[in-house]
């Protein structure tokens, strides 16, 4: 959001919190922040907005708003992981020696890995560079 579209963003930061839309730090209950979603305030305000309201990430959803670990309970959505045993090498058990969104897109590094908008826009790799 640089240039005119980022100085207007701002500007309706601004209003949105001198309306009392909401606060800079809202109080919530801690299920909902996790868990539940929060729909209303500054969430709600993102949802709808047209500068932010398809760059949101994967935490928001249309049916409960944002909440950080939003479809990460009961599911292992876009989570995949490849975990040693220990059966050859006990000093590797437990050791998560590749990862990605399902079993077919496993990767040793991050270099790969792919992150979207909620709404599936703007896909692009979030670490470009391999892990050490």
């Amino acid at each position: 959001m640089g240039g005119y579209g980022g100085m207007g963003g701002l500007i309706k930061v601004e209003k949105m919190l001198e309306d009392e839309t909401d606060e800079l730090f809202a109080l919530t209950t801690v299920g909902d922040f996790l868990f539940r979603g929060i729909d209303t305030g500054a969430a709600e305000w993102m949802m709808g907005d047209p500068l932010t309201s398809d760059r949101l990430p994967p935490v928001f959803r249309p049916e409960n708003g944002f909440a950080l670990f939003n479809g990460k309970q009961d599911t292992s959505e876009n989570e995949c992981y490849q975990v040693e045993t220990g059966q050859e090498d006990w000093e590797q058990h437990t050791v998560i020696t590749k990862w990605g969104k399902d079993s077919q897109s496993l990767s040793e590094d991050l270099s790969k890995a792919e992150t979207c908008t909620w709404i599936g826009k703007y896909c692009q790799t979030w670490w470009t560079l391999p892990d050490a």
